[in-house]
Parts: structure tokens; sequence; C-alpha cells
């Protein structure tokens, strides 16, 4: 379901498996569409606007085909379409969560925290908020800076509010003023939000655990990376991860997850606490996320055993393989560049009163060629970009291309 990043890693990672994947889009333009990893793309309704008529789609879809074909969510509004229309879908397709299964739970992030702190996991303090009157009431003994957060991730991505939220999963607020004021305006898209600690550090202090449980309960993959870049810095998606051992998140991740009895493919996101050197727990996406490809990497395919699972074959349990010096990346390319293009703009525009403007001017693209390559060394995966699979690299380029020039005229309309 969707190929961007995650859809395009599905078709990856079963190519050669004597799989056929089918890419489902709303949006024809969607370079992943295009890819050559898959066997086809049909065009569906998309399940944030068009729930029920996307099952009607899918169950058309079906007709004609011997085996049920599985469907991977790649996005939590997916999550909660497959869970809604459950008891219709299962009768044609493989879901990836077994009937029963407590996901929505898990999306709750204000029940996540919970149910760690019962187990724990650690956390950082986390409360709800669904009034101006509550807020008043949790102001005294608030800690700042605080995150804000949507209660359930799919609340902020539901059309048009994406973009008014700033195009990122949470925002930081350094006082108590500048709370009420984004609480204000965020009420008008979801009235409860969820308000938590905000653990200091950058980008690198966030770790991730991708692992795989099966319908037994036993975990048969796991890898865990570093996240180097994310845009937004801090509160967006992560533009770089890299995979590393990161050994003290594994059975956390792994205790979670059987906590909530769940089944099936997730990523568990932590942040380093220096104070205590301890990893807390901030989300987990129970399906495939951006950099899940990332794992194919240290040799753990997650799809492929996923698939094997669902299927009824027999997966053989498989563990990372770091390699000790190499380097493996995942690149967001997209988001990457973008972060580069502003912070470079940024540091440029900062430059205009400098005496020595020019030199200044050339250092700052220097410094950003420099930090540039430092990030794409080693062994890397994109999440579009692939000399093996050119048509969706040069959709992408394209479109990035479009949007640039796009960029530009604005700029200089309003100049």
């Amino acid at each position: 379901m969707n190929p961007y990043y995650s859809g395009i890693g599905i078709g990856r990672a079963l190519h050669g498996k004597k799989v056929a994947v089918y890419a489902l889009t709303s949006e024809r333009d969607a370079p992943g569409a295009k890819s050559r990893y898959f066997a086809g793309a049909y065009d569906v309704p998309n399940g944030r606007d068009a729930p029920q008529q996307l099952c009607e789609r899918l169950i058309e879809l079906r007709e004609g085909r011997i085996q049920r074909p599985v469907l991977f969510p790649t996005r939590d509004l997916d999550v909660l379409f497959l869970h809604d229309y459950r008891e219709l879908l299962s009768r044609h397709y493989i879901l990836p969560q077994p009937d029963g299964t407590s996901i929505l739970r898990m999306m709750d992030k204000l029940e996540l925290a919970n149910v760690a702190t019962k187990i724990q996991i650690p956390v950082p303090q986390t409360s709800s908020c669904a009034s101006s009157a509550e807020l008043q009431a949790l102001l005294p003994d608030m800690k700042f800076p605080v995150i804000i957060k949507p209660r359930f991730a799919y609340q902020w991505r539901r059309k048009g509010v994406w973009d008014a939220v700033g195009a990122q999963k949470a925002i930081i607020v350094e006082s108590a003023e500048k709370l009420q004021t984004e609480y204000e305006r965020l009420a008008q898209f979801t009235q409860e939000v969820l308000l938590q600690e905000y653990i200091a550090g950058d980008d690198r202090d966030i770790v991730v655990c991708g692992v795989y449980i099966d319908q037994a309960g036993h975990v048969q993959g796991h890898f865990t990376g570093r996240k180097l870049r994310q845009n937004p810095p801090l509160v967006g998606t992560g533009s770089i991860v890299e995979a590393c051992e990161v050994d003290a998140i594994v059975a956390p991740s792994t205790a979670l997850l059987k906590a909530f009895g769940y089944a099936g493919l997730a990523e568990i996101e932590y942040k380093l606490d220096k104070n205590n050197g301890k990893y807390r727990l901030i989300e987990i996406n129970p399906r495939h996320w951006d950099q899940h490809e990332l794992g194919n990497l240290v040799g753990v395919n997650l799809t492929w055993i996923a698939y094997q699972d669902l299927v009824g074959m027999t997966a053989t349990k498989v563990t990372p393989n770091y390699g000790g010096a190499p380097t493996f990346r995942w690149i967001a390319e997209t988001e990457l560049l973008q972060a580069i293009v502003t912070n470079l703009y940024l540091q440029l525009r900062s430059l205009r009163n400098s005496k020595t403007r020019t030199r200044d001017y050339f250092r700052a693209v220097g410094r950003t060629i420099q930090d540039l390559a430092g990030l794409l060394r080693g062994k890397k995966v994109c999440g579009v970009l692939s000399l093996r699979d050119p048509v969706p690299s040069v959709l992408l380029c394209s479109r990035l291309l479009r949007n640039a020039f796009s960029f530009v005229g604005r700029r200089l309309r309003s100049a």
C-alpha cells in the first residue's frame, strides 16, 4: 500500500523470491508506481479520504486470484483502515496482524507509555490534554521544553492537517505561553494532544529497533540502527539512518511487543537520556516503516521473513551482521535534499551583511559539501534512487525540479 519509500523497499526486498508484488496507489504520479520491482500498479482510492471505496476496490482486485494476496500497510492510516475493515478484507486477503491484536492500543501513545512504565521500560513523562482547562491544571507541574504530539500519529496526517502542523510529527515548545498558544492552534484540528517531557540531545541520540515476531510469538529477526539526520531536525522524518549494534534496546523492544500480545513487523524508537545513560521509549510503528530496507544490508530481510510467516512457509531465524568497520546507511533523498538546501539558504541569508560576504559564501558552500560527503560515505541504499531501477529515479528528479522552480518563483514574486 503506497509505493513510496516503504513500498519500494518491500518490492526490492521480495525481488528474486518468486513473489509477484503489486503497488496500490492513489497518486498516479508517485515515482514508485513505475518501479521495475513491481509486477504492476493498481489505482485505488485514498484510504484517508475514501475508506469505503478503497475497501470495495480491494475486493474487486481480489476477483480472479486463486490465492489470497498479502496486504502490507505502510502508513498508520493504512493500519487503521485494515483494522476498521478487517471483517470484510480478511475473507479476501492475508492481513499482517492476527485477529484480536491490540494494535490500536499500541498506536495510542498514552497507552504505550503506560504499558512501558508497567514493565519498567523508561519513558519520558507523558500526559494528555483535551481542553484549555486541563492544560491550565497541568502547567504548574510541567518542566520545559515540552513536546506536543498527537495521541495517535494519524491524527496529524489527515487531509489539511499535516501542512498546518508544519509537516512534523511533534512540536517543541519552550514556555508555558508558547504551549498555550500552540494548543489553541492545534485544538482546531484535534482537541486532545499528548504532552511529553523533552529529552535533550540531537538526531544522533535517536536509535531504532526493527523486529519481526511470528504468529507463534517467536522473534525471527531484528536489527538496530541510529538516526544521523531528521528533517525537520529533532521532530521530523529520518533522512539518514545508519545500521549499528545497539543491544540495550533489543530486549525491551521484544518485551514491549509481547506485553501487547503483538505478532508482526514493527519499529520501536528510543532516545538516549544523557543524564542517566538510559534509552527512553519514544514510539512504535506496527508496520513497515521508511528505513526497513536498511536491515537487508546487515542480512535481516524483515519483509521476506514476514511474507514467509504469513503464507505458512518456514522462516529461518536470522541475526544481523554489522560487519565491524563497514558503514551501512539508508537515505531519504527528498528529505535530505530539503534539509541541506534549507540549511544552506539560512546560512547564506545570515551572511548578507558580512564584509567578507563572497569568501564566507564559498566557505558555507564548502562546509555543506563536506558535510554531505561525510553523510553519504559507506554502503548505502536510497529510498527511491537506484541505477537498477532508473524510471522512479527520473520521475523523482523531475518532481524535485518542478518543486524547486515553483519555490524560486514564489520567492521572486514575493520579493
